[in-house]
């Protein structure tokens, strides 16, 4: 699970949300990436390793995955509360999108290429499970999407 830099990590999810990331005394809009303060007060960057740049070694950065970034992505602020803030899934079925474009994309916001064959069998079978509950299929694969190992290591 770990990435090379926190900023990455942070500006992909930011990015395929659509929910950019509001830093203190900084500017909307401006990405992690462009933080040269590492005096910034981030929980996220603090559990994925941004070093406090003590030394100008670029071994003070911590790429060990652990414990707490696998929880905070999968449970905290960071992917489900931007998906449901970004309201992506929610503004393309107000434009009427079919399932199938839904399901493209997502896969092109976040793994940036169309689902494979047992990708949209398995999203069409859990869409055909819950027709009444659409928007929270796709907001489930949304959010599966983000926290997978492809997505982590691909961006």
């Amino acid at each position: 699970m770990a990435v090379d830099r926190s900023e990455q990590l942070l500006d992909a999810i930011c990015q395929a949300t659509g929910v950019p990331e509001k830093f203190n005394g900084w500017p909307e809009g401006v990405r992690a990436i462009q933080l040269w303060d590492n005096r910034m007060p981030s929980y996220f960057f603090r559990i994925f390793g941004r070093p406090v740049r003590a030394t100008v070694c670029e071994c003070e950065r911590s790429g060990e995955p652990s414990i707490a970034q696998a929880l905070h992505l999968m449970n905290g602020d960071a992917v489900n509360d931007r998906i449901r803030r970004g309201k992506v899934v929610e503004r393309l079925i107000a434009e009427g999108r079919k399932d199938r474009e839904i399901m493209d994309e997502l896969f092109l916001r976040v793994f940036g290429r169309a689902p494979r064959a047992a990708e949209v069998a398995a999203v069409t079978q859990a869409l055909a499970a819950d027709p009444a509950n659409r928007q929270a299929v796709h907001e489930d694969l949304f959010w599966a999407l983000m926290n997978s190992k492809e997505f982590y290591f691909n961006h």
